[in-house]
């Protein structure tokens, strides 16, 4: 285990020791790993059951993605999967199936649009280093805003996560991330689609006085350069986070054949082939890359408010299959690097090593 700190106040050196030994890490991972594989199944077997058709009361309405994703795709040019490494992915269009084949549909019709559950162990880097287990529900409803061409989409979220403390560095024991994302898709030209959203919400382990509240939004532009093979995406995303607020989303989704589609958009990237395709489902196999972490307001081992903040740069390769109306599910395993634990009210650094995930994604 290597790991750096720079300017750390007396406190931290003089904080007690965690306790914690390797069996109690393994079976700390384990239990998780077992909770996390039960919830799955669970979710899956719920999908079994039998759905009542969607009331006809408004028309197909656009995709919906993910809150993380900064894009979302019209029901008239989708992807054969969204390009993004969290959470939600999209399907072919209707003409590349064969006749006799029923095309997927890449959403519901009425109100209700997704329900998603994830779950993605971040292993401790030399076995007594810094672990997460992250977890993450999430549902989306749309409504005409005025119409159906042009929906404003409503994406609760709960985010909670459970640190593994290493050695050097106590972390609260669970952290949260609930928020509400509203999402307007303006249609502004036959090419031209518009991404407006604002979020709220909040980023805490609730164990102070500073709930963590902030204010989220998006404004991006995709021009459909080539109908269903090229579009360009041009904007940023407001994540207002402890040092960052703004990045740029940018970059192009290349769609070059049915079976192939390149999402190069910074601030995430995905390269998906699709390997089978049959009656309501297709397979795809991809290579994935982002951004991981986030910052709270926290609670610190001796009692002071502060801001905890993680950092990583994660690289996966993954299998999902996608179901006709929006449902599937997904494996992961990756690669996390370029990690980073500050406290960021008190100055202090540490840099985890390298290491491993394993992820489960349900959408129904």
């Amino acid at each position: 285990m290597t790991c750096s700190k720079r300017n750390s106040p007396p406190r931290l050196a003089e904080m007690p020791a965690l306790g914690r030994t390797g069996p109690d890490r393994a079976q700390r991972v384990s239990s998780r790993l077992q909770a996390a594989a039960l919830a799955l199944l669970a979710l899956l077997a719920l999908g079994r059951v039998g759905r009542a058709e969607q009331p006809d009361i408004i028309r197909q309405l656009p995709p919906v993605e993910a809150p993380e994703s900064p894009l979302a795709w019209p029901a008239t040019v989708g992807p054969p999967a969204f390009l993004a490494s969290d959470p939600q992915e999209y399907r072919m269009p209707e003409d590349v199936l064969p006749p006799d084949t029923p095309p997927l549909a890449t959403h519901k019709d009425g109100f209700f649009q997704k329900l998603s559950f994830t779950a993605t162990e971040i292993f401790p880097d030399g076995g007594d280093g810094l672990g997460i287990l992250e977890t993450e529900l999430f549902a989306a409803f749309a409504l005409p805003a005025p119409t159906t061409d042009m929906p404003l989409v409503m994406v609760p979220t709960l985010e909670v996560q459970f640190p593994d403390s290493p050695p050097y560095a106590e972390l609260p024991a669970t952290l949260y991330g609930t928020y509400l994302d509203l999402i307007w898709l303006p249609r502004l030209s036959p090419r031209l689609q518009g991404i407006l959203s604002i979020g709220a919400g909040c980023y805490s382990d609730f164990e102070g006085d500073d709930d963590g509240f902030r204010l989220t939004g998006r404004g991006i532009v995709r021009y459909d350069w080539t109908p269903d093979r090229l579009q360009l995406v041009l904007g940023v995303l407001y994540i207002n986070r402890y040092h960052t607020k703004l990045i740029p989303a940018v970059g192009a989704v290349w769609k070059p054949t049915d079976d192939l589609a390149f999402d190069l958009v910074f601030p995430q990237a995905k390269l998906a082939k699709r390997l089978r395709s049959g009656p309501g489902f297709e397979n795809w196999a991809y290579l994935s890359g982002g951004f991981g972490g986030n910052s709270w307001s926290i609670v610190d081992a001796a009692g002071a408010a502060d801001v905890l903040v993680l950092k990583d740069w994660r690289v996966m390769l993954g299998w999902e299959q996608v179901r006709d109306g929006g449902a599937g599910f997904r494996l992961e395993a990756g690669y996390v690097f370029e990690r980073e634990i500050e406290f960021g009210l008190t100055q202090e650094f540490f840099y985890p090593d390298e290491t491993v995930l394993a992820r489960g994604v349900v959408t129904f």
